[in-house]
């Protein structure tokens, strides 16, 4: 019988980067019976891409609203981004009264950035070699989570060049780039400290979409795109999981967003039929999922489908 040989030399590339993998058995503590076996801490600090808008800005609603530490979203538009800030300012504060904070307090706990999610210059910029923070002052993440997505609908054959660009850079290239530098930075900042400080639960979390696995007509690209990001998210799993960063995706199907209303009528009747629930999804309901996926500590490679059940049906 030949021996298997793996194809991927994980503990080189540890070696290579002058970094400490976990130990290949982690005995975890069994909690209390007054203790939920997820951890019940809120997140600490987070940084969410395409935050400003759609599922981003619902998914940083409901960090403020748990009590993250310091919060962090990407935007393209400026305006837009500071709405979004001041709206999580907001939440922040009136869903955490017993927190007492200032102005000048609130303002450095949630902050933004205008800047595209594909452009390498700026990951680079911001996640230097500092162990302690970004080059903007921020804490580096505990939780990265990539929301930043466009969609173009279009038969290949009819899609222009820039459209397809657009598509790729936005929904992988960004999510590759922002997986790369936050991993990165978490290992760098998490290397050296006592077993006491090292930070706990670090993860990485993909909005991917439906069409990755269903694809779709006119989605060629976007399906695409979508469908690298789930693939980036199984192999990152194995690559990360050692290291003590966990890495997960949720795939939603039709959710109520500006990008969904303005599906023409008749495809958009099409597809509440096809749905068993009879309805779009909430982004409430796909913040919900980020936050069990970054608090439960089990959670690796796991691909959370909501859909409705449309999935069944296709």
């Amino acid at each position: 019988m030949s021996r298997r040989i793996p194809r991927f030399q994980l503990p080189l590339l540890v070696s290579k980067l002058n970094l400490t993998p976990f130990p290949t058995s982690i005995e975890r503590k069994v909690p209390s019976q007054n203790h939920s076996t997820t951890a019940s801490s809120p997140p600490q600090h987070v940084l969410i891409t395409g935050g400003s808008r759609g599922i981003g800005l619902s998914i940083a609603h409901a960090f403020a609203r748990a009590g993250s530490n310091s919060i962090q979203i990407t935007g393209r538009n400026s305006s837009t981004l500071q709405t979004a800030i001041s709206s999580l300012q907001e939440t922040y504060r009136t869903s955490n009264p017993s927190q007492p904070i200032s102005e000048q307090s609130l303002a450095l706990l949630i902050q933004g950035i205008q800047a595209d999610v594909f452009d390498f210059k700026t990951w680079k910029s911001v996640f230097a070699s500092d162990k302690k923070a970004t080059t903007k002052g921020w804490p580096i993440p505990d939780i990265l989570i990539n929301s930043a997505g466009v969609t173009h609908s279009s038969l290949l054959m009819a899609m222009k060049e820039e459209s397809i660009h657009e598509l790729i850079d936005v929904n992988l290239k960004g999510t590759v780039f922002a997986c790369q530098a936050v991993s990165k930075a978490m290992l760098r900042s998490k290397h050296g400290q006592s077993e006491a400080q090292t930070r706990k639960n670090l993860c990485i979390i993909n909005i991917s979409s439906l069409l990755a696995t269903h694809g779709g007509r006119g989605s060629s690209v976007y399906s695409a795109s979508k469908a690298g990001v789930l693939g980036l998210t199984r192999a990152l799993a194995a690559e990360l999981g050692p290291l003590g960063i966990r890495v997960n995706a949720i795939v939603p199907g039709y959710i109520e967003t500006d990008m969904t209303q303005a599906m023409d009528p008749t495809a958009r009747s099409n597809a509440l039929e096809k749905i068993p629930l009879k309805r779009f999804g909430a982004v409430d309901e796909i913040a919900e999922a980020a936050l069990f996926l970054a608090k439960n500590e089990y959670a690796n490679n796991c691909v959370l489908n909501l859909d409705g059940g449309l999935s069944a049906t296709m």
